[in-house]
């Protein structure tokens, strides 16, 4: 056909030219440094590409990852999924000096004080100690990621090292065209607008329109760890200038950092203005920052569940917080008890919500306080149970899902409540809290009792039910009229008469009743101090 030119196939496409230029690039570094270089590696959005050309040189080199202790749970479950399926042998984890971090971040807030130095004791200083041995270094930098990164070069010294950027002058298109072409797993983190995934307190979903990198340190003028900034690089080959210079912006007037971004001079308009947050939106806020707050500065965690409704949603809030998956046990207290449909909805929520569930016997009867009335000594085996779990488990904090308007006695609670090492509340010593600053330093032989529900009000519990489709016990609604509006044991526990046998009829009759919740408890009125006996002694 005259002007046609037949396709040549044995060319090789750009994509192919690049993976030839970076395999070739890692396998000259091993060849030339040996087990002197290797690869640092996020285990982020875009890791397991480079992994992968480097598992294709020699699964034995080196790969060095920064455990912050502030990643997300997805992060330490990706590593191990490309670890065993590139077959890598040597992946070592950098973790911050135990010492350095108790004396400069005792209470796990430096990243918003001074997320500099945050950067610096978790990430910088580790990767230094451990590159002490290393002659060269590549990691997975690329100019497309942020303006900041426009002028890389794929050969660069640095402190005395070689370093190298093999995907320097690849792109996201050509990233995602190779992982889907080896078939290398995704982040479980990027289907959910994570471009670039760092530590859980500096990482944000990346908006539309947006670099790969905003949403790291929202808000903020820092753009970097200090990773690829502690020392002045010299490029050994040039790099092109971008396009359009104009677009690079590198602030090196050394302005103290704010903390909040820029107020706009004039409003957007009507249709572009955010919603404003609902009151549940500011619940929902308020209760995912205390989980995270509380998973950031005490280890062990556990959560308590009850198979009752407040618990429901607080399962609900975590997996939001850790977005999708309970890094933590979750704990059922079992006396043996439960209603029937109680346990059957354990059962199958468990399995359904992936929960990793611990499910112990509470002790006997005969082991709680014989001076207690009778209603009182069955509630008290989950007293016992919870003392028992956590010495056996060693736990440091425990979520319950308590709140303050459902007795007089938990409107004295705290979010961050001290417990003795028998479980014991001294109900005079409890820690102020204002502005959500919430004290996690307790001596030894405290366990911290963590209450991300404690401001929730039992109408707020069953509007968010609604709005969010969370599953609930049948017992609360009506069945031959009468329903539960608070689960406990059988026996010390009894149905409300109601009508109520949807959400919407359950929400339509709290705003209307002055009936209190626990009213069907019947340990509440067995005597006058009973609750506030048991709750001294470590019920919830």
């Amino acid at each position: 056909m005259p002007g046609y030119t037949a396709p040549d196939e044995t060319k090789p496409t750009p994509l192919a030219r690049r993976t030839i230029s970076a395999q070739n690039l890692l396998r000259a570094a091993w060849a030339e440094h040996g087990t002197r270089f290797a690869i640092v590696s996020s285990f982020g959005a875009d890791s397991a590409v480079l992994l992968h050309l480097a598992a294709r040189v020699d699964p034995r080199i080196p790969v060095l990852t920064l455990d912050t202790e502030k990643l997300f749970p997805a992060t330490h479950r990706y590593r191990e999924t490309l670890t065993a399926q590139l077959g890598l042998t040597d992946v070592r984890l950098l973790k911050p000096d135990a010492v350095t971090v108790a004396t400069r971040d005792p209470l796990g807030l430096l990243f918003d004080q001074d997320p500099d130095a945050c950067c610096a004791i978790r990430k910088v200083d580790p990767l230094a100690s451990a590159l002490a041995g290393f002659t060269a270094w590549a990691n997975g930098r690329r100019r497309d990621q942020a303006d900041t990164r426009r002028g890389i070069s794929s050969v660069e010294a640095e402190d005395g090292r070689v370093k190298l950027s093999p995907l320097a002058d690849w792109s996201a298109d050509e990233i995602e065209a190779y992982r889907l072409a080896h078939d290398l797993p995704a982040h479980p983190l990027v289907d959910q607008g994570y471009k670039s995934i760092g530590c859980m307190s500096c990482t944000t979903p990346v908006q539309a329109g947006e670099d790969a990198r905003a949403g790291r340190w929202r808000g903020l003028e820092k753009t970097e760890c200090g990773l690829h900034q502690a020392a002045p690089v010299v490029t050994l080959f040039p790099t092109p200038k971008p396009s359009n210079p104009s677009q690079v912006s590198i602030s090196g007037s050394g302005d103290r950092v704010s903390h909040f971004p820029q107020v706009q001079s004039s409003p957007l308009p009507a249709a572009e203005r955010p919603e404003r947050l609902t009151d549940l939106d500011a619940l929902e806020a308020q209760s995912i920052f205390i989980f995270r707050e509380a998973f950031a500065r005490i280890r062990p965690l556990a959560l308590l569940w009850s198979l009752g409704k407040d618990s429901n949603v607080m399962i609900w809030l975590a997996r939001k917080a850790f977005l999708g998956e309970i890094p933590f046990p979750v704990a059922h207290l079992d006396t043996g008890l439960e209603f029937d449909e109680a346990y059957a909805f354990r059962d199958k929520y468990a399995k359904e919500w992936n929960l990793n569930l611990i499910a112990d016997s509470c002790p006997p009867i005969e082991a709680t306080d014989p001076t207690l009335p009778p209603g009182a000594r069955v509630a008290a085996r989950k007293s016992l149970g919870l003392a028992q779990t956590v010495e056996r488990y060693g736990f440091s904090g425990i979520f319950a899902g308590i709140r303050r308007d459902e007795q007089a006695t938990r409107a004295k609670e705290r979010v961050f409540s001290p417990r003795g090492l028998d479980g014991t509340w001294d109900v005079r010593d409890q820690p102020p809290e204002f502005w959500d600053q919430f004290n996690a330093d307790f001596p030894p032989g405290t366990h911290i009792r963590i209450h991300p529900l404690l401001h929730w009000t039992e109408l707020d519990i069953w509007r968010y039910i609604e709005r969010e489709g969370i599953p609930v016990c049948e017992l609360y609604f009506s069945k031959n009229g009468k329903r539960f509006r608070s689960l406990g044991e059988k026996g010390i526990t009894e149905p409300f008469p109601s009508e109520a046998s949807t959400i919407a009829e359950v929400i339509a009759e709290l705003a209307a009743t002055r009936t209190s919740e626990r009213a069907g408890r019947t340990m509440d009125h067995e005597s006058e101090d009973v609750f506030e006996r048991l709750r001294a002694g470590g019920y919830l």
